[in-house]
């Protein structure tokens, strides 16, 4: 099986996550799971940036060209690890493939460890965002609020040399959104995720801190062996429904995507 993780970042520029992110994938994988780890060709690190995010996505180089990319090379499932869930339905719309994301994988599992759930961005206007993704998945009545950390998506990156102030700061805003009702905290980033894995931090005040990551590889796995097993797909009736491969290639030449990486250094 051969799953194709899709970062949203220019992760081949980022060293320290991108080792981190690896061992713990295939700590957790299936033995004859192959993961490939994948960001976007070029990007900006504004992530609390709505409109960063966006052209992150859907620009040439971008996670749904690379999600393009993974289908055509033969992949057997997507992981858009990004809790965002960036172009993760219009993905699913233009390729065959099963496409999983972050967010909403998360949200869903995270019903199932419990009645109520809540997780932590690194920034606030993030947080706000995950709000209205939890409304957009029909799970307003089983999540609490997000908190953050107060931070952006550089100041994550120095955690994983120095995750002292990081992870007091998520440790704090669990018990803060553990004492509201929250009984499942999501690490909402696949980054902070990555860190707070590392450091073992799988518990706050009762509440499970839930493995995101980790979550997110296995319902890939799942999702790509009932496919293929069970012959189970996306329906094709009207959000999914995909159009036919002509069109798509004439859009990937209108919009400039591209049939292969071109990583910026």
């Amino acid at each position: 099986m051969k799953i194709w993780w899709q970062s949203s970042t220019p992760i081949h520029r980022l060293h320290d996550y991108r080792s981190t992110l690896a061992e713990h994938l295939n700590s957790v994988k299936r033995p004859e799971t192959e993961i490939d780890i994948n960001g976007v060709d070029d990007g900006s690190m504004d992530l609390h940036y709505n409109a960063v995010v966006a052209v992150n996505s859907y620009g040439p180089g971008g996670v749904l060209n690379k999600i393009i990319q993974a289908a055509d090379q033969g992949y057997d499932a997507v992981a858009i690890g990004c809790f965002l869930d960036p172009a993760m339905q219009e993905a699913r719309e233009v390729v065959p493939i099963p496409v999983l994301g972050l967010g909403e994988a998360s949200m869903l599992m995270a019903c199932m460890y419990g009645h109520r759930f809540s997780g932590i961005a690194f920034h606030n206007k993030q947080a706000q965002y995950y709000d209205r993704k939890a409304f957009e998945y029909g799970l307003s009545a089983r999540h609490i609020s997000f908190g953050n950390l107060g931070i952006d998506f550089n100041q994550v990156q120095t955690a994983f040399t120095s995750p002292e102030t990081m992870t007091g700061t998520f440790i704090s805003e669990s018990r803060r959104l553990v004492a509201q009702g929250a009984e499942v905290i999501l690490a909402a980033c696949a980054t902070v995720n990555a860190i707070i894995r590392r450091e073992k931090i799988q518990e706050v005040d009762g509440a499970l801190v839930m493995d995101c990551n980790a979550v997110l590889l296995k319902l890939t796995e799942a999702m790509a062996e009932l496919s293929q097993s069970a012959g189970l797909r996306a329906s094709q009736r009207l959000l999914y429904q995909r159009p036919d491969r002509r069109s798509l290639g004439e859009w990937m030449k209108i919009y400039g995507f591209r049939s292969s990486p071109q990583l910026r250094p």
